[in-house]
């Protein structure tokens, strides 16, 4: 019995041996970075790309990149995984990209296309073991041709409702019929340029990746157009927003008595046809205001521009002509003004040339974003008013119908009223004169101090 027990000791001893065994071999077989020696600070590098960029009639099984260290397989920035820092450019179906300590391989699910242009773009990311993040963007090209694609599609992506170009817009290339998609990005002015495409014809998608996983979402801007290639094309993306919602009032401000501003929630076409008949504004007791015109945001924008024009040169010319008669009345004081000396300008170390190029401006008008009515009666202060819109379309030509209350501000009180019986004038009678004191004459004072001697009485 007691050798039983004490064998069953030695056996529980082994085991134990062999589990602590195991678990220094797992821990020395973990990834890390050695000890010792100089400390990293370069960014992984790359030794070899195969096939080689620029290579011609290529036939890969996989695109291989082999580093000189052990890449992190969680890049430093861009998501969770290598992929998201590779892009293929065309593809068609998902891309496996695989890692192998220092080696990269990547590989479409669907092969690769014969007789087409490849482009690899490795974005910034890829780090080792330290945390050493490589920060600079590199591209591989290679063609499964004889020779590689010249054909490209040029352009500008604009946030069209805005009217400012959309920086780092995705835009994809998209072959009929077959389906491959060319994929680039738009720098940061909201340029693009999609090269290495072949003749025919394309399905051009922009969109603003608002989340940057470089995925069209529901929500999200875009614009098609389908382009029929040759050598190149240019063509410019409007970026909207597609909903199945019509455009409804948003707001309602009350520019004067006279005059209501609206905004919509969503754009209508530029130079949409609007009419009276399409808007009614009622009063709180159900009486109903006029309303004499109505006025898209550009055209009322234009009217104020010409107003302003017209008034700054009635204004130049009335002061011309008070000057000329001024001259005529005094001949001699009519000198001609001497111009002002021109500073010298300051020097500056040199240094490089600041970009001064405006960013592009969309050529198309912008959408309508809101409408100015012009009424025939004087709205009363601080009264509720409910304004209607009948069929507002939207930019997808969808019709909807809206009803917006406001308030009419209160009048604004006069600063320059009294407040509070104090400051009421005050009758002549009740403004009295502050007594005046004087000082005390010296022969009445002599006076006094002689009847005070002779008399015994003092005077007050």
């Amino acid at each position: 019995m007691v050798r039983a027990t004490r064998a069953a000791r030695g056996q529980g001893k082994d085991a134990v041996r062999k589990l602590i065994l195991l678990v220094a071999v797992l821990g020395c077989a973990q990834l890390g970075a050695p000890p010792g020696g100089p400390e990293d600070h370069a960014p992984p590098h790359l030794l070899e790309i195969s096939p080689d960029t620029n290579a011609l009639n290529a036939r890969p099984k996989s695109v291989e990149l082999q580093f000189d260290e052990i890449i992190n397989e969680r890049p430093s920035r861009g998501g969770e995984n290598l992929s998201a820092l590779f892009l293929i450019s065309p593809r068609r179906g998902r891309v496996d990209v695989r890692w192998h300590r220092s080696r990269i391989e990547i590989r479409p699910r669907r092969g690769w296309q014969a007789n087409t242009t490849y482009t690899i773009t490795q974005l910034a990311g890829v780090s080792d073991l330290r945390g050493n993040a490589d920060s600079v963007e590199h591209q591989y090209i290679f063609s499964t041709g004889p020779t590689r694609a010249s054909s490209f599609i040029r352009g500008v992506v604009f946030d069209w409702t805005a009217g400012n170009a959309a920086p780092r817009a995705r835009v994809d290339v998209i072959h009929l019929p077959d389906s491959l998609t060319y994929s680039e990005s738009a720098d940061s002015v909201g340029r693009f340029i999609v090269r290495y495409l072949t003749p025919g014809r394309y399905l051009v998608r922009a969109f603003i990746d608002a989340n940057s996983n470089r995925v069209l979402e529901r929500r999200e801007m875009f614009d098609t157009a389908t382009v029929a290639l040759t050598d190149s094309a240019s063509h410019e993306m409007l970026a909207f927003a597609h909903d199945s919602i019509g455009a409804g009032l948003a707001q309602v401000e009350v520019k004067d008595s006279l005059t209501v501003q609206t905004r919509l929630d969503r754009p209508m076409p530029p130079g949409v046809t609007i009419t009276v008949s399409q808007f009614s504004l009622k009063a709180n007791d159900s009486s109903d205001v006029p309303i004499t015109s109505v006025m898209l945001g550009s055209a009322y924008e234009k009217a104020q521009a010409d107003s302003a024009r017209a008034k700054a040169v009635a204004d130049s010319i009335r002061f011309a002509r008070a000057a000329d008669s001024a001259a005529r009345a005094n001949p001699q004081r009519a000198r001609p003004a001497q111009p002002a000396p021109t500073p010298e300008p300051e020097r500056r170390p040199a240094g490089p040339a600041r970009d001064t190029t405006p960013p592009p401006k969309p050529h198309a008008a912008l959408p309508e974003t809101y409408v100015v009515l012009k009424l025939g009666r004087a709205l009363a202060p601080a009264t509720s008013y409910r304004l209607h819109a009948d069929s507002l379309r939207s930019l997808m030509g969808i019709a909807r119908s809206s009803t917006r209350i406001f308030i009419t501000p209160r009048p604004k009180a006069d600063s320059t009223k009294a407040r509070g019986d104090s400051a009421r004038p005050r009758p002549d009678s009740a403004r009295r004169p502050a007594p005046v004191r004087r000082p005390p004459d010296r022969d009445d004072f002599a006076l006094r101090v002689v009847r005070e001697l002779f008399t015994g009485r003092v005077d007050k």
